[in-house]
């Protein structure tokens, strides 16, 4: 199966048909009604709009519901659209429901969506009795393909990948790219073990193109970026804060220089929050000055802070994006 379809949660995809007993009469092409009730959905910027879909498994759309339209800053959404039953067959085989990220200027057209999917379900339609359920959600809900799992990390010894649902992390706060000297200053998602001796931190379902982890810092209010990173080992793509000591080999930061407007560096960060984001890649209009509001873990650094110890973060994914979509028909 191609790689090409990404998803958060599985859309509970249902079909209902009604038929007069009374009557003999075939209709081949009745109209229908596809329902979506979707929340938890991340409360998307003016520049971003999320849009649906039915695609195949080659990333063809077989048919274009439109944007979604609902009050900025919402979470939720309820929506009807017609479709048509011959609609609805055409080439049922290996489909989704998709559910997309777009940018809100953009234009919609039939044959592409910018394939950055929050939510995606697979259509099984039984021939005989129509009916329409999402494979497997517990073995599918993660990763880039759907028979196989991928992970961000190194522990081989477990026998099936993490999802969202059991992604964990550690995180260290200490400096070490000015040697320690202001060790409430840096933070770094890495499990200490000894002085230049550390494992990995973090344990996530790989991510396919379009989208990215992010950690973030919220310090008196105002979020400061750790980084955008995809892997759990190697440095994250930006560092723009730390010393000039060597920096350890995975995610972090530490905010010893150049400070951004109302902050003061070094910065203490014992009692401040510290949380890792999914994030959409590919958006010019979306502020990446902030979290985007898929926040996968979180947690808040202890005040006192021990600088040779590892907390854990806290899942999140409890709060993720779900819903439903009901196809609704009329036979007669």
């Amino acid at each position: 199966m191609k790689k090409i379809l990404f998803f958060l949660v599985p859309i509970v995809f249902i079909l209902i048909s009604c038929k007069d007993t009374k009557s003999t009469e075939t209709v081949t092409s009745p109209n229908g009604t596809f329902t979506l009730q979707l929340s938890n959905l991340p409360a998307l910027d003016d520049s971003l709009v999320l849009a649906a879909w039915i695609l195949d498994d080659a990333g063809k759309i077989i048919h274009k519901f439109g944007k979604l339209s609902y009050p900025l800053g919402s979470t939720s959404f309820v929506g009807s659209f017609p479709l048509t039953l011959s609609d609805f067959q055409a080439n049922t085989k290996n489909q989704f429901v998709c559910i997309s990220i777009e940018d809100r200027d953009s234009t919609l057209n039939d044959t592409t969506s910018s394939n950055v999917f929050l939510l995606i379900s697979k259509i099984r339609t039984n021939e005989a009795q129509l009916s329409v359920v999402p494979k497997n959600p517990v073995g599918i809900a993660f990763g880039s393909d759907f028979d196989d799992q991928k992970y961000l990390g190194d522990d081989t010894s477990a026998a099936v990948p993490p999802s969202f649902k059991t992604a964990k992390g550690l995180y260290t706060v200490f400096s070490p790219t000015d040697s320690n000297a202001n060790p409430n200053s840096g933070i770094w998602f890495l499990n200490y073990k000894s002085a230049g001796t550390y494992e990995t931190g973090l344990r996530l379902p790989e991510l396919p193109s379009g989208w990215t982890y992010k950690g973030w810092v919220k310090v008196n209010g105002k979020y400061l970026s750790i980084g955008e990173f995809k892997l759990a080992v190697g440095n994250d793509g930006q560092n723009p804060f730390v010393g000039v000591n060597a920096m350890p080999a995975y995610p972090g930061e530490d905010f010893l220089q150049n400070a951004p407007s109302g902050f003061t560096f070094p910065l203490d960060l014992a009692g401040q929050e510290v949380i890792i984001t999914v994030e959409p890649n590919g958006f010019n209009g979306y502020n990446k000055s902030k979290p985007f509001p898929l926040i996968l873990l979180k947690g808040i650094i202890p005040s006192p802070v021990s600088n040779t110890t590892s907390p854990s973060l806290e899942n999140n994914f409890s709060n993720f994006p779900s819903g439903s979509a009901v196809y609704k028909i009329n036979l007669y």
